[in-house]
C-alpha cells in the first residue's frame, strides 16, 4: 500500500505535470516521501533537491547522505548551497533562502513536493493562533500553491507522523536527524516539544481535529486570497504596484492584499503586527521616500508612488570587501548580475578588481563627466535597484558599473579599462528577476 493518499496520487499524475522534485533534507519525513514515490510506476519524472544551509557542523555529512540515498534509489539529486543571514530570525532567514533556491530550480511544468504531515499542519495552525492570526479562520500550510514557474504541493498533509515512522521502519530506511530541531529557543520547536506533548496527554487526537479544521477553513482563505490577487493585479504598474491604488483600498482589504502577496511570495503568513507596519509604511500619505521594511526574508520598498516586494540582499554581498570579479551570475536579491562577451567591454586582462555594494554618491568614472548618482536619477532607477547596483572597484577607484537595460542605461567603464578596439571584453548587466 502506498504512503500517499489516493487524491495525492491523482494530483501528481495530472497531465500538466512533467517532473516531480522532492525537497530532500535527509530526515525521516522527506526520506519516506522520496522512497514512496520511487515505488510508483505511473508517475512523471522524479528528481530531488537538497538545500545545504551550512548552519550545522554536519551539513556536508547530511548532503553526502542524501547523495548516497538518491544514488541507491536511482534518483537525480540537485544540491544547492545557500547563504543565510545571521541577523534577525535565523528560522525566517533560512526559510527565505531555502524557498528562493526552490523557486530558482522550478520549470513551468515542475512540481516541488514537500513532506509536511498532519502533525506539522496542526503545529503550524497552533503557532499562527499564538502569533495573532485567526480573523479568517485557522491558518496552516496550503496543500498546493504556485511557486516560481512551477507549483508546490504537500501530498502528506493528511497523513499522521506515526504512519511515516512505521513506513520508514518497515522498509529499513536510514535518515539523518538535525539536533537544532530540539532547540526550544526556536518557537516552533517549543510548540513541538514543550506544548504538544501536554496536549497529547490531555486531548487525544487534537492534532488530527485541528488539521481537519484548518482544511475546512481553507475555503474562506482561498476566497480572500483570490480577492487579494485580484486587487494586486489592479494595482500593478510597469515597475511594481501603485501606492495611490493601495491608499484607495479600505484598511482590511489593503492588509489582505499585502498578506496574500507575502504568502504567495515568501510562502509564510506574516503576523498581524508585521502587516500593519508594512501597510503604514507603504500607504502613509506622509511617508518619506525612499522607504523600506523588512519582513519574512523579503523587503517592501516604496519610491515614486510605486512599491515592490523583493528578496533581501544576501548577507555575503553586504560585506564591505565585496566579491571577486568573475563572469558568473550573482543573485543580489530580486536582481541578477550577469556577464557576457562582446566588443569594447571591460578589459578581461585586468586583475585585483572586486564588486562592492554601497552609496554611489557623486563618484565619477575616469573619462566620464557625469556622477554615477546623477545618471541613475535621470534614468529614474528605483532606489531598491540602486541599492543592488554594484561598483567594480580597484585600489579605491571605480572601474565600471553594470548596464541597466530595463532603464536604458548602458554599461559604463572607466578610461583605461576598456578592452582594446575591436577586441572582446566583458559586458555586465543588472536585470530584475
Amino acid at each position: 500500500m502506498s504512503l500517499l493518499p489516493e487524491t495525492a496520487i491523482q494530483t501528481l499524475s495530472a497531465p500538466d505535470v512533467d517532473c516531480l522534485i522532492v525537497g530532500l533534507s535527509g530526515g525521516l519525513d522527506s526520506t519516506a516521501l522520496l522512497h514512496c514515490l520511487v515505488q510508483l510506476t505511473d508517475r512523471p519524472r522524479l528528481k530531488a533537491i537538497h538545500i545545504n544551509h551550512g548552519l550545522q557542523a554536519e551539513a556536508d555529512v547530511w548532503q553526502a547522505h542524501c547523495e548516497s540515498l538518491c544514488a541507491a534509489l536511482g534518483v537525480t539529486l540537485m544540491c544547492r548551497r545557500v547563504e543565510v543571514a545571521l541577523s534577525g530570525s535565523l528560522e525566517t532567514n533560512a526559510r527565505a533562502a531555502r524557498y528562493q533556491a526552490f523557486t530558482a530550480c522550478l520549470g513551468p511544468r515542475d512540481c516541488l513536493l514537500l513532506a509536511h504531515h498532519q502533525q506539522d499542519q496542526a503545529e503550524t495552525g497552533l503557532f499562527q493562533v499564538l502569533r495573532g492570526h485567526g480573523a479568517t479562520g485557522l491558518i496552516g500550510m496550503p496543500q498546493g500553491r504556485p511557486l516560481g514557474l512551477g507549483r508546490l504541493y504537500r501530498p502528506l498533509l493528511d497523513v499522521p507522523r506515526v504512519v511515516l515512522e512505521a513506513y520508514v521502519e518497515t522498509h529499513g530506511l536510514k535518515y539523518v536527524s538535525d539536533p537544532s530541531n530540539t532547540d526550544q529557543t526556536h518557537d516552533r520547536n517549543f510548540i513541538r516539544h514543550g506544548i504538544t506533548p501536554l496536549l497529547d496527554e490531555r486531548f487525544q487526537g487534537w492534532s488530527m481535529r485541528l488539521a481537519r479544521q484548518i482544511s475546512l477553513d481553507e475555503t474562506a482563505r482561498s476566497l480572500l486570497a483570490a480577492l487579494g490577487r485580484e486587487d494586486l493585479s489592479k494595482l500593478q504598474t510597469r515597475g511594481g504596484y501603485s501606492v495611490e491604488g493601495l491608499q484607495q483600498l479600505d484598511q482590511d482589504r489593503a492588509l489582505n492584499a499585502l498578506k496574500t502577496q507575502l504568502m504567495d511570495t515568501a510562502g509564510a503568513a506574516p503576523s498581524a503586527g508585521q502587516l500593519r507596519v508594512c501597510l503604514r509604511m507603504l500607504a502613509s500619505s506622509q511617508s518619506q521616500e525612499p522607504a523600506n521594511q523588512a519582513v519574512l526574508g523579503y523587503e517592501y520598498h516604496r519610491y515614486r508612488n510605486e512599491f515592490v516586494l523583493v528578496p533581501a540582499i544576501p548577507a555575503s554581498r553586504q560585506d564591505v570587501r565585496g566579491w571577486p570579479f568573475e563572469p558568473v551570475p550573482v543573485d543580489l536579491g530580486g536582481a541578477l548580475l550577469a556577464a557576457d562577451w562582446e566588443s569594447n567591454g571591460i578589459d578581461a586582462g585586468i586583475s585585483g578588481c572586486a564588486w562592492t555594494l554601497g552609496q554611489h554618491g557623486q563618484k565619477c568614472l575616469k573619462g566620464h563627466d557625469k556622477p554615477i548618482l546623477d545618471r541613475l536619477r535621470e534614468a529614474k532607477v528605483p532606489h531598491w535597484v540602486r541599492q543592488r547596483l554594484p561598483r567594480l572597484m580597484r585600489n579605491g577607484e571605480v572601474i565600471a558599473i553594470p548596464a541597466l537595460p530595463e532603464w536604458g542605461l548602458k554599461q559604463a567603464v572607466a578610461e583605461g579599462f576598456v578592452a582594446a578596439k575591436n577586441s572582446a571584453g566583458w559586458r555586465v548587466s543588472l536585470t530584475r528577476v
